[in-house]
């Protein structure tokens, strides 16, 4: 029996990429390709943006994606960055950050692996509006590896 979070996780497979919405199977590819097509008809994207890196090379899109009610920060499968202590996910209030005062962005959380597809959920108290990035950062020597200016 699956959990809920998974089945949630299998039913947000829906992001944009290259222009158009496409299914990603996260797992389970018999499980996915029969929820894909209602989680492509829910899922909606509002941001993206193509990573640029900083001070360690990062490649890769980040999409904000609204399903069922919800938003999601997905870093698409392209998502590469290097390795490093202490590394968040963060939205940025800039474009290009360059400040991580705390009022400057939101954390979404540790990264959780430095190649792949992942998922972020953001809080729902959080105004999508007001953040114009989304940032791979080391908290620990305050260094920005990559960030992803959102194009909307």
């Amino acid at each position: 029996m699956r959990s809920s979070n998974h089945v949630a996780a299998i039913s947000l497979v829906s992001i944009l990429t290259l222009g158009s919405v496409g299914a990603i199977a996260l797992s389970q590819p018999a499980v996915a390709e029969s929820q894909s097509e209602s989680a492509s008809n829910s899922a909606q994207a509002k941001q993206t943006g193509a990573f640029v890196g900083v001070d360690h090379p990062t490649l890769g899109n980040a999409h904000v994606i609204t399903n069922e009610g919800k938003n999601y920060l997905v870093l698409d499968d392209a998502f590469q960055s290097d390795d490093g202590p202490d590394l968040f996910v963060l939205l940025h209030r800039s474009q290009v950050p360059q400040s991580y005062a705390e009022t400057d962005y939101v954390s979404l959380g540790r990264l959780q692996n430095v190649k792949g597809m992942q998922v972020y959920e953001i809080p729902a108290d959080v105004d999508l509006s007001t953040f114009k990035s989304a940032v791979v950062w080391c908290r620990e020597f305050n260094v920005t590896f990559g960030y992803a200016p959102f194009s909307n």
